[in-house]
């Protein structure tokens, strides 16, 4: 049995919210395109246990599990998106924010 890591324990809620939904909505794409949870472990290359544990968005399980997850449903390419420098609004209004007030040319080093 996994340990229960300092980390796992200090998620805060909505992390364990995300990965419970998560896991829920791999369990609902398996059953829409009726998989067994035994066919789509094998096609994970994980136990079933893993799977089941997945899909009840237990935190002590790897993110590659979560990943192969998506992946052999065919989901994977929606992650793109996430943590995507081009939807990051708050790094952009930083970087917004850092912008100098003026621009100069600079001179020629000689």
């Amino acid at each position: 049995m996994p340990k229960n890591t300092t980390l796992v324990r200090s998620l805060p809620k909505p992390a364990l919210d995300a990965l419970k939904r998560q896991g829920e909505r791999i369990a609902v794409a398996r059953k829409r395109r009726q998989q067994t949870q035994l066919d789509l472990a094998e096609r994970m290359n994980v136990d079933v246990r893993t799977l089941r544990r997945v899909e009840a968005g237990d935190p002590r399980v790897t993110l590659g599990a979560y990943m192969a997850a998506l992946w052999a449903l065919g989901l994977i390419k929606q992650l793109d998106d996430v943590a995507s420098p081009a939807h990051d609004m708050q790094g952009q209004a930083l970087a917004i924010d850092r912008l100098p007030e003026r621009v100069r040319r600079r001179r020629p080093k000689f």
